[in-house]
């Protein structure tokens, strides 16, 4: 069993680089265009770290209850010099007093720490109603980040049905050149025997080069689409050329008729609550706020010198030393509260200029749920007659084939002449080429539609 197994890892070891080849080697679909478009778009990782900023301003409103302490500590070296100037006087007639004129030196050396902890026990609700704004405010950059997601989706297909058409556009080319070559021939043999001139015999060769000018007109549009769809995903273009998609039209878009979740309309509700929040925390101003706090101290004052200047009447010199005074422990401990019983109006005008910006926010909102619906008309319009031109420019084209198919016929019986078939052949590829724009442009248009509801996501283009 073990030999077994050995072998299994030695073949799955000796197997994984062929499969992680194989999967670089291959062409990359749109799931995977998205996907790397979103990962490498710098705006918006931006956004996703604005995000992740308000998330960190949120985690700091939160901690704001959490204790606070500090150790602080400091030496210092004092002297004072004090000098003393009395006149000689009596007090009460009774007791004389001479003549002072004297002063005293003093020194000493201090240490002097501190240990306190504090913390806020009561906010008077501003903090809670702060916390909860940033929360809506979360949402709306949320909303607001996935309407970048949607434009950048929204991109990346426009480049991968444009790879698309001009794959479909090249076909319909080639065609073109195979009938041309075929159609030489015949023009070929009908000058050989004098039944075409040759300034008819000229037309189809100067259709054949004007042709050659279109297919080399589509390689340029073509690696011009590569390295754009290489600039937004960072797919290597030796994979994004190997990218053969159809241009199929999108049938019934996943959507509803309605613009509730559309990106900016979420984020617009979502400030509106961050904004009542802000007026909540501003009308908190009156309310008292109650901090506890408790320290401990240490306090020496030691080699303290005081030494007089001159004698002194009755005592004489004055001097004296202490080896220490010391206090220790310095503990306090205690709650005190603030109570803002008038600021001056402050609070009064924080609250008001806080309900501007919610009245603000809600006309924001109002303008944009107008716009959008519009926007849903247009769209939903748009979409629809795409459909009806799609029918229109396939009918098109299927009569301009079966007349390029008749006119070959007949130029092969000299019952036409060669313009007769050039132009047959120009009607053709104008229908095919209308066509296959009017596929792209009902693309265009499916996807507004799902843009202009808020359902656009790489699922509903599947």
């Amino acid at each position: 069993m073990k030999v077994f197994l050995k072998h299994i890892f030695i073949i799955s070891i000796g197997l994984f680089p062929l499969a992680l080849q194989a999967q670089h080697s291959t062409a990359p679909g749109l799931t995977e265009l998205i996907d790397s478009a979103l990962v490498k778009d710098h705006m918006l990782a931006n956004r996703l770290l604005d995000i992740e900023s308000s998330k960190i301003d949120r985690k700091k409103l939160s901690e704001v209850f959490l204790p606070s302490a500090d150790l602080s500590g400091k030496y210092a070296f004092l002297a004072n010099g004090l000098n003393v100037g009395l006149a000689e006087t009596s007090l009460f007639n009774l007791i004389n007093i001479p003549e002072i004129n004297s002063g005293v030196t003093s020194s000493a050396n201090l240490i002097k720490t501190d240990f306190s902890v504090h913390s806020i026990l009561y906010s008077g609700g501003k903090v809670s109603a702060l916390k909860n704004a940033l929360n809506a405010k979360t949402k709306a950059q949320t909303a607001l980040l996935e309407k970048e997601r949607q434009q950048i989706i929204t991109e990346i297909t426009k480049a991968y049905d444009q790879l698309a058409l001009l794959k479909q556009v090249k076909s319909v080319l080639d065609k073109s050149r195979e009938r041309y070559n075929i159609n030489k021939k015949t023009a070929d043999k009908a000058l050989t025997y004098g039944l075409i001139t040759k300034y008819e015999h000229q037309k189809v060769e100067v259709a054949q080069v004007t042709l050659e000018s279109k297919i080399q007109e589509y390689e340029g549009k073509r690696n011009l689409l590569l390295h754009q769809l290489e600039t937004l995903t960072g797919i290597e273009l030796e994979r994004l050329d190997k990218i053969q998609n159809e241009l199929l039209p999108i049938q019934n878009p996943n959507t509803q008729n309605t613009v509730e979740n559309r990106p900016e309309l979420l984020a617009l509700s979502a400030a509106i609550e961050a904004q009542n929040f802000q007026v909540k925390a501003a009308q908190t101003w009156w309310k008292p706020k109650v901090q506890a706090a408790a320290s401990l101290g240490y306090l020496n004052l030691f080699d303290v010198d005081m030494k007089g200047k001159h004698d002194l009447p009755l005592i004489g010199r004055f001097s004296s030393h202490t080896n220490k005074i010391e206090v220790v422990p310095n503990f306090t401990v205690g709650i005190g509260f603030k109570w803002d019983l008038f600021d001056g109006n402050k609070g009064k005008r924080e609250i008001q200029q806080a309900r501007i910006e919610v009245k603000k926010a809600e006309n924001e909102k109002a303008e944009a749920e107008e716009k959008v619906k519009l926007n849903l008309i247009k769209t939903q319009t748009d979409y629809n007659n795409s459909n009806a031109e799609l029918l229109v420019r396939q009918k098109q084209m299927k009569m301009a084939e079966n007349a390029l198919t008749q006119a070959g016929k007949e130029f092969k019986t000299g019952l036409i002449k060669a313009a007769d078939l050039i132009g047959a052949e120009n009607d053709y590829q104008s229908a095919a080429l209308d066509y296959l724009q009017s596929v792209f442009n009902q693309r265009r248009n499916a996807v507004e539609l799902l843009k202009a509801t808020g359902s656009l996501n790489r699922s509903s283009l599947q």
